[in-house]
């Protein structure tokens, strides 16, 4: 980051229904300032900069180019996370981003060779393995409290976004669903606490017929209309 005594510029891509979490808290810290939102859908930009008291707000482009802008908090849909952060990447900004990193090992090398050669900072969630609890056990693991661990199991049970979330047709497509979803924040814990993965298997099943979204302007929806409709998260 900037070694400039001040807050850090920050630009939020990507103005969906996550931006809400992301920009209340975002704004309430002295450390950084949130500069600009930016989202394909400019009006969509606009209502969410003029909600939380940001300045500006534009398209992608508009957004790299302010000089000011240190840090790209990318909120995009999944399956463009990767050009994104490259994008920002290239106009020397530092990036954050929403889970999924990428969709590919070849995508995820792309990124963090990029920003080695830019000489700029790459983070992402799921950053809920910094949080006390996970900490904690990660500590007593390494002072041998436990005694060598063996095995480990992580759960989640959840019948899908479609209940609650008013846009939730990404989650479904390229890059959504419940590995890349909600899989980070149990693999990263697991990875945090008792390193990297080394074989992988897998199975699935389709858990119900139709999926109906539950809230929202759009409840009631099935999912005969939801290939027409773009979301951004």
């Amino acid at each position: 980051m900037s070694n400039n005594v001040g807050s850090v510029g920050i630009a939020v891509i990507g103005c969906g229904n996550i931006s809400d979490q992301y920009l209340a808290n975002l704004v309430r810290f002295p450390d950084v300032a949130v500069l600009a939102c930016a989202d394909l859908d400019r009006n969509r930009a606009a209502n969410q900069a003029a909600k939380y008291g940001v300045p500006h707000s534009g398209d992608l482009a508009t957004v790299l180019a302010m000089p000011e802008v240190e840090l790209v908090v990318n909120l995009t849909i999944p399956a463009v996370h990767a050009s994104v952060a490259l994008q920002a990447i290239r106009a020397g900004k530092h990036v954050y981003g929403e889970k999924p990193f990428a969709l590919s090992v070849q995508e995820a090398q792309t990124v963090t060779t990029a920003a080695t050669e830019c000489g700029v900072q790459l983070g992402n969630a799921p950053d809920t393995f910094l949080g006390a609890g996970l900490q904690t056990a990660r500590r007593l693991i390494e002072e041998g409290r436990i005694g060598t661990p063996i095995s480990a199991k992580a759960t989640f049970g959840y019948p899908g976004p479609d209940a609650w979330h008013p846009s939730p047709e990404f989650l479904f497509q390229q890059g959504g669903g419940p590995l890349l979803d909600m899989g980070p924040y149990y693999l990263t814990a697991l990875v945090q606490m008792l390193g990297p993965v080394k074989t992988v298997s897998g199975f699935s099943s389709r858990a119900q017929g139709k999926r109906t979204i539950g809230s929202g302007p759009r409840a009631g929806a099935g999912e005969e209309g939801w290939s027409a409709y773009h979301s951004r998260r």
